[in-house]
C-alpha cells in the first residue's frame, strides 16, 4: 500500500511537471490518471531479498556480452561481404514451468538484443518459445546456447533448482 502512495505521489508531481502549471485542474486530473495507472497496471511484487546472486548476475552480464560482441561481428562481417551466407530458420526452445514474468520477459529481451536472434511466439501451454535465428547452421548448438543463456539467467535472478531443470530441457 505504501509503495502504491508513493508511485502515485511522483506520477501527480511527473504530471504536474509535464504540464508546467500549478493548478487544481492539472492536480485533480493528476490524481485520476496516477490512481488509474495504478489500478489497471499493478506492479509485481518486488525480489525477495538474496533471490539476486551477485557472482552468478556477473557471470550472466559478461556471459551475455561476449554474445552480443560476437553476434555484431558476425552480422557486421554479413553486412559488409557481398555474399549472402544466411540459413534463417526458427527453433524452439524449452521454458522451464513457473517462469516469473518478470523473467520471461527478460529472456526474450537478452535474445532480442542479439543481432540476429528474435523471439517469434511463446507457448505457454507448451512451455516453449520459439526464436528466429539468421545464422542457423547448427541447429543443435543454437538450441544448446539459449538454453544455457536461460540457464544462467535462472541462476542469476531465479530458483538454483530451475537451473538444473533448464540445463536437461536441453535435447527437447
Amino acid at each position: 500500500m505504501r509503495r502504491d502512495l508513493t508511485l502515485g505521489a511522483w506520477l501527480v508531481v511527473v504530471w504536474m511537471v509535464l504540464w508546467r502549471d500549478l493548478s487544481w485542474a492539472n492536480l485533480l486530473s493528476g490524481i485520476a490518471v496516477a490512481v488509474a495507472a495504478i489500478v489497471l497496471f499493478p506492479r509485481a511484487r518486488p525480489l525477495r531479498p538474496g533471490s539476486i546472486r551477485p557472482l552468478a548476475a556477473a557471470r550472466f552480464v559478461i556471459g551475455f556480452l561476449w554474445g552480443l560482441a560476437v553476434a555484431n561481428a558476425v552480422v557486421a562481417w554479413e553486412v559488409l561481404t557481398p555474399r549472402n551466407r544466411d540459413n534463417e530458420g526458427i527453433i524452439e526452445i524449452p521454458v522451464i514451468d513457473g517462469y516469473s514474468d518478470t523473467l520471461l520477459a527478460l529472456l526474450t529481451v537478452v535474445i532480442g538484443l542479439t543481432p540476429g536472434t528474435v523471439v517469434v511466439d511463446h507457448d505457454e501451454a507448451a512451455g516453449r518459445l520459439y526464436v528466429h535465428v539468421l545464422h542457423l547452421n547448427d541447429r543443435e548448438r543454437v538450441r544448446r546456447d539459449l538454453v544455457e543463456l536461460e540457464a544462467r539467467l535462472l541462476d542469476a535472478f531465479g530458483g538454483r533448482e530451475r537451473v538444473g531443470d533448464a540445463a536437461g530441457g536441453a535435447g527437447s
